[in-house]
């Protein structure tokens, strides 16, 4: 068994690996027919209508751990039946509740390797769309790549002052002046065009990406094991795929933003100071100044993240320090609005909600396959990446401060799911933190296997392949489509 077991691993090993050369180089591979590569992508097909149903355990596996903490019948009734369901899964749960624990695990001995290479990794793939061989016209890739494009130029033929002023008003109703005022500086440098500075833009978000979810990994599991893992998996991700893909340039830069605000903000809880308050002010002013919708998804994260670790606690430092954050935040980001803006920023947001409510609930399962099918043309329907994430959601504790802030970050984002459209379902998904969560569900899910470090290494590896397939797939297919 452990022969046949082995064999099996190498085997899916070798094609996944030869499927990522066929990508790399492709059209340059040999074998014109990428047969590696297709069989990669059929195995993706054949899994693909889990998604569904995977995002739905995830998005709602907090509400029967929620239920069970009631005293009431059906709340009893649930937890015998969840205590049944854990003890015939009794084999995973004690190497899950280690599972900050690597020995064995050749490929996390060097955690900073790997945030290295997770940066080179994310580097090139961001480049991938730009191949002159792929794309011999460097035409930029990403739905909203003109949009960036047309602002920066706009503000090339005003004055600096202009375009300050532009970029935090008129530009997509100055929802992103933090993008577009560096990009405007470095093309107007004359070092490079404003295309070009549009194209670098995923090759330059990627790796802020890997950095960000390793110190925000370290900072809340004080692990750089961990973190190394999760910087790996972050390059390639949703916000990667779906991020080149829709041009979702600042939406992306927020969610590193996200990553640094919430890995301070862990330092914050554990010993409070000046500083880190400052940091984190400006942290939360500048995810607002960057992509307001993220940094109000996060910033709603944390007031109920700090306010549960303050029932914990009965610091009322906690609470004071969180009132004053978020005042001084809104009132920065309100002040803007009124004096640059105008009501614009109001109108956009009715407009982006308009059409949500009960009557998007009334067709939940309809909107929910047109989000994960249809939407980014499906390059959300990884059921790999939804299904570990799963896995870590039923795992995840609440006691620990790490995992309660990733369980408060998904619940708050399932609370609005059901009424609203797939695009904006779709953008919640994009602000989840999937990357922390694959890779924690990975970790369980690879432990059961016996303790064979050979088998464990395997798995690790494989889903390592399975990843960066996936990435470099849709990063391939945006600009060539070779099947």
């Amino acid at each position: 068994m452990y022969s046949a077991l082995t064999s099996l691993l190498l085997l899916v090993v070798v094609i996944e690996a030869l499927s990522a050369i066929e990508w790399a180089t492709y059209p340059y591979f040999p074998d014109k027919s990428l047969i590696f590569a297709r069989t990669d992508a059929t195995t993706f097909s054949i899994l693909a209508p889990f998604s569904p149903v995977f995002l739905i355990l995830l998005l709602y596996t907090w509400a029967p751990k929620l239920a069970v903490t009631f005293d009431n019948k059906f709340s009893k009734r649930l937890k015998t039946l969840l205590s049944s369901f854990a003890r015939s899964l009794s084999y995973i749960r004690p190497q899950a509740q280690s599972m900050d624990t690597f020995h064995g695990f050749a490929l996390t001995r060097r955690p900073r390797l790997l945030l290295v290479l997770a940066v080179i990794m994310a580097m090139l793939l961001g480049l991938v769309p730009y191949r002159p061989e792929l794309n011999p016209a460097m035409t930029p890739v990403g739905v909203d790549a003109h949009y960036y494009v047309d602002w920066v130029n706009q503000m090339l033929q005003l004055s600096p002052a202009g375009a300050f002023s532009y970029a935090l008003g008129s530009a997509s109703y100055g929802s992103r002046p933090l993008l577009l005022l560096p990009l405007y500086l470095v093309v107007s440098s004359g070092v490079i065009t404003t295309i070009q500075a549009v194209e670098f833009l995923p090759a330059v978000l990627g790796p802020l990406l890997a950095l960000s979810t390793f110190h925000f990994v370290r900072e809340g599991q004080q692990n750089e094991k961990m973190a190394g893992v999760v910087s790996i998996f972050s390059v390639f991700s949703f916000d990667a795929t779906v991020g080149m893909w829709a041009g979702f340039f600042a939406n992306w830069l927020a969610i590193v933003e996200a990553y640094i605000f919430l890995a301070v903000l862990l330092g914050f809880l554990r010993a409070s100071s000046r500083s880190k308050f400052v940091i984190l002010t400006l942290l939360s002013i500048g995810m607002l100044l960057t992509h307001p919708w993220t940094g109000a998804v996060v910033l709603s994260v944390s007031a109920v993240f700090v306010i549960s670790v303050w029932r914990d606690s009965r610091k009322p430092i906690l609470v004071k320090s969180l009132a004053l954050l978020l005042t001084i935040s809104m009132a920065v980001y309100i002040t803007k609005s009124i004096f640059v803006e105008g009501l614009a920023t109001a109108q956009y947001t009715s407009a982006g909600l308009s059409g949500s409510g009960v009557s998007q609930f009334l067709d939940f399962w309809p909107n929910l396959i047109y989000t994960i099918f249809v939407y980014f043309d499906g390059i959300l329907a990884n059921a790999i990446i939804l299904g570990l994430s799963v896995v870590a959601m039923i795992y995840l504790r609440f006691p620990d401060r790490f995992e309660r802030l990733l369980i408060v970050w998904v619940t708050i984002g399932s609370l609005p799911f059901t009424l609203l459209t797939s695009g904006l379902q779709a953008r919640l998904l994009y602000d989840l933190p999937l990357p922390i969560l694959t890779s924690i569900g990975l970790l369980i899910a690879i432990r059961p296997a016996g303790g064979k470090t050979l088998h464990c290494n395997l798995a690790l590896l494989l889903a390592l392949l399975l990843s960066a397939n996936y990435a470099l797939r849709t990063a391939t297919n945006l600009v060539a489509a070779p099947f």
